[in-house]
């Protein structure tokens, strides 16, 4: 819920989820680290004490409140920018969640002497896999972000409540003068909590959370990162959890490190050649893997997890991994790597992790042909995937990533038309042609004959000194259409494309138009305009923003459009890009029209010889001369004509799920 709130001033990708993952598992090592130290105060009536303090103050907090996120500035240093929010608004709360479980579980060990209390890990695990198939699927459909806000901040006063009547239990039925052992060196030596078991703990933690960091990464280069998906990894991650603690029979060595060694060399494919399957075959393969893998991650802590006295211990440890895995995943990858290569760390962590705990076994032989197999499959794995990458980046003369993603350029020399490409994971984001000569002409969605083309071009026809803004930059393709005195301005999120666009491509160079570069959230630039030099006063506004699968929800809404017209000329005219792999928008421009009240035209461009991407874009005008010109009315159709259904988008409900082709 939150992720949603703050998504849309953070440029909509799935690295707003993996910030937000960082934050979750950060706040639960706190959580855990308070678990720990309270579980050592002397007596269990100083614990149950200091717990309803804390209690306490978190429901002082409620109703949640999240107000400060609309005032919010980006830094140069998103992730921070996020943290620094969450921790604001809900940092308070959530540590009162995180440390609630482990609390309980030690209390009841000591309460109830018959309770299974890791069994008591898995029924949490199973009430959060459960919440988050919830939201997606009925909350966030169904009910406006104000509502989600309220009915989350009744529920923790509800939880809060219950928690006072479990420490009463508690406090009932335990000794209230009792102490609490004092557990020497040798007494945890003989528990068998010693330094290589508690790395034992951290690694594989860390490598679960690495994977499931990482997964959600690739999986969302190629489709679409609505909640529901980012969700899935998570969910799975959990489930692993849930049947591993439940019954500890679930992880059979022998044949889940079989089953590794073969869905490693498809996730080996899915990284290198992702695009190839289709979205069910992306998302289905990817959370296998994920499954198998953290099968073995979290059936080795389950097999080796402590006593009850332990218990926080073992818990704190596993939080540590965890946000070790999520900082590596999350921070560190992004400044050591260009492309997600933690995935495939994350891939050799398993098989070294597997070799490295059958042989320091100390009950038992050896399984040498198990050790066998991890290192075959390791080396196989390996070899795999330098053979893979090499030729997959051949092409390559540019790579960087940041907070937005990862960007190439490609020279793609083995076609007909040999050219340079923008690639933002999968996907185009403009060509060039690499024998032009002068000014260069668009290629792909942006060639004369596109819907943008043929409106850029009767713009230009109509005469010079037209103002266009241009709310995405790729290549700088549409720079093209600029005459003598016309300005362009672009709004850009990602500094890296400006860069590029810049440096790999001549658009903006050879462009006659004067050139204005905007960088941040196009919404926001917008709004600042506004607020500090009035309406811009476009002849033509393009939204070019969602042909990649990161779909920048806010950019579609009711009070995005409301902006867009407070910018626009009398008789200017809306453009919106919606070619897209995994989306169907045209709904949403029914939703635009029916809003705006203006008249719309569809075109769709289908690929020719020279050019393979078709190209789909939507205007929305008042001006006759436009709708009336020739090359419109044969090349487009009304909107109606194409699409019955209509969406109306807010800042306060949106869902993805309601557009996504299957």
């Amino acid at each position: 819920m939150v992720a949603k709130i703050i998504l849309p001033y953070f440029g909509g990708g799935s690295a707003v989820w993996t910030a937000c993952m960082l934050f979750y598992q950060s706040l639960l090592l706190v959580g855990y680290l308070y678990s720990f130290c309270i579980s050592k105060l002397k007596t269990v009536y100083q614990q149950l004490a200091v717990h309803s303090v804390l209690l306490v103050v978190g429901m002082a907090l409620m109703p949640l409140s999240l107000e400060s996120i609309a005032t919010t500035e980006i830094s140069t240093q998103p992730f921070f920018d996020i943290f620094t929010l969450l921790l604001l608004g809900i940092g308070a709360p959530y540590f009162v969640l995180s440390a609630t479980s482990p609390l309980l579980q030690y209390w009841l060990s000591h309460s109830v002497k018959s309770v299974q209390v890791y069994r008591l890990y898995s029924v949490s695990n199973v009430a959060a896999m459960m919440a988050l198939f919830c939201y997606p699927l009925i909350i966030e459909y169904n009910l406006a972000l104000s509502m989600q806000v309220w009915m989350w901040s009744g529920l923790y006063i509800a939880f809060s409540l219950f928690n006072f009547y479990c420490l009463y239990q508690v406090y009932r039925n335990t000794d209230k003068k009792a102490t609490q052992p004092v557990q020497t060196a040798q007494s945890k030596l003989a528990s068998g909590v010693n330094i290589t078991r508690c790395i034992k703990w951290f690694l594989l933690s860390a490598t679960g959370v690495i994977l499931l960091v990482s997964t959600t990464n690739n999986l969302t280069i190629n489709v679409p990162p609505i909640p529901f998906l980012w969700t899935l990894p998570l969910a799975l991650y959990l489930l692993t959890y849930i049947l591993c603690f439940f019954d500890e029979r679930v992880y059979l060595k022998w044949y889940w490190n079989l089953m590794f060694s073969v869905v490693s060399l498809v996730a080996l494919f899915l990284f290198s050649i992702g695009s190839q399957f289709a979205i069910t075959e992306q998302i289905c393969l990817y959370l296998v893997v994920l499954f198998v893998a953290c099968i073995i991650c979290h059936g080795e802590i389950a097999k080796s997890k402590p006593g009850n006295e332990d218990m926080t211990l073992f818990y704190l440890i596993l939080a540590a991994g965890g946000c070790a895995g999520s900082v590596f995943a999350s921070i560190l990858a992004t400044e050591l790597f260009t492309q997600y290569y933690e995935y495939i760390v994350g891939i050799c962590l398993v098989f070294v992790l597997s070799i490295a705990m059958e042989w320091q076994k100390q009950q038992g032989k050896v399984e040498r042909k198990l050790v066998y197999l991890n290192v075959v499959g390791c080396l196989v794995f390996v070899s795999l995937f330098y053979l893979m990458q090499s030729q997959f980046n051949k092409y390559n003369v540019y790579e960087s990533r940041n907070f937005f993603g990862i960007i190439q350029v490609k020279d793609i020399v083995n076609i007909d038309n040999p050219q340079r490409r923008l690639i933002d994971g999968y996907t185009s984001h403009g060509a060039q042609a690499l024998a032009h000569q002068g000014k260069p002409m668009p290629l792909s969605y942006y060639r004369p004959e596109t819907g943008v083309g043929i409106m850029l071009n009767l713009m230009a026809n109509n005469g010079s000194g037209n103002k266009v803004g241009i709310i995405g930059l790729g290549v700088g393709a549409l720079a093209y259409y600029g005459q003598a005195q016309d300005e362009f301005v672009f709004y850009e999120i990602n500094p890296d494309v400006e860069y590029v666009a810049k440096r790999y491509f001549n658009y903006l160079t050879t462009s006659a138009a004067t050139i204005d570069v905007r960088s941040g959230d196009a919404r926001v630039s917008l709004a600042n305009d506004y607020q500090q030099n009035g309406a811009q006063g476009f002849d033509m506004l393009i939204v070019d923003a969602f042909s990649s699968d990161s779909i920048p929800q806010h950019l579609l809404t009711r009070e995005a459009l409301a902006l867009y017209e407070q910018h626009l000329a009398a008789d200017g005219v809306l453009v919106f890009h919606i070619s897209n792999s995994y989306l169907d928008l045209r709904a949403i421009m029914s939703g635009i029209e029916a809003q705006s009240g203006l008249q719309s035209r569809y075109f769709k461009t289908s690929d020719s010889a020279t050019d393979t991407d078709q190209a789909e874009w939507v205007i929305f005008t008042s001006n006759m001369r436009y709708l009336a010109d020739p090359q419109v009315v044969s090349r487009s159709v009304p909107l109606r004509e194409v699409s019955q259904n209509v969406i109306q988008w807010s800042d306060n409900h949106s869902s993805l799920l309601s557009v996504i082709k299957l």
